[in-house]
């Protein structure tokens, strides 16, 4: 019998969100417990789609979910778009949860590759600390805002975030 792991459930929300949205995803590697690789393909284009969870938001009113990469997630990324970028988009789904599951402020944020390093600096010049992406869920919004390592969310006192739709998955 298999062991079920807290990842398990956090993957299993995506995984479960690209079935009933009718795509059929493949597991295209998987290491170890902190991220899973997927290849999804829909009617409109392939996707590899580099996958990270949360549980551990910040904030009370508007939830802020940071997801660091280390220098061998940062090469691992590098690698993926090197090898499969001509046939296929880089994405990324940032599961964004708490630990006490509710049906508010729990999202899937779909992020492409531009938007990806806008925010997170692959080529590790800005010396501004880990490599993170923050994904930001203002109550009441349609849409996630984004920054990270590279972008700040606030730049001379005005929003500085990347807004993208909650629903995006539903575009794919």
């Amino acid at each position: 019998m298999a062991t079920i792991r807290k990842a398990d459930y956090y993957y299993g929300a995506l995984l479960s969100a690209l079935v009933n949205g009718g795509l059929a995803p493949a597991l295209f590697e998987k290491e170890n417990d902190n991220r899973q690789i997927y290849e999804v393909t829909t009617n409109k284009a392939s996707y590899i789609m580099y996958t990270k969870y949360n549980t551990n938001p910040s904030g009370s009113k508007d939830f802020t979910w940071s997801f660091v990469f280390s220098d061998h997630e940062i090469a691992e990324i590098h690698k993926i778009y090197l090898e499969h970028s001509k046939e296929k988009e880089i994405m990324f789904a940032f599961v964004c949860v708490q630990k006490q599951p509710s049906d508010s402020n729990q999202v899937i944020a779909i992020v492409r590759w531009n938007e990806f390093l806008e925010c997170v600096d692959l080529q590790r010049q800005q010396v501004r600390g880990t490599p993170r992406l923050s994904i930001k869920a203002v109550k009441g919004s349609p849409k996630l805002r984004l920054y990270g390592s590279k972008r700040a969310d606030v730049l001379d006192g005005k929003d500085h975030t990347i807004k993208i739709e909650r629903n995006r998955l539903n575009h794919l």
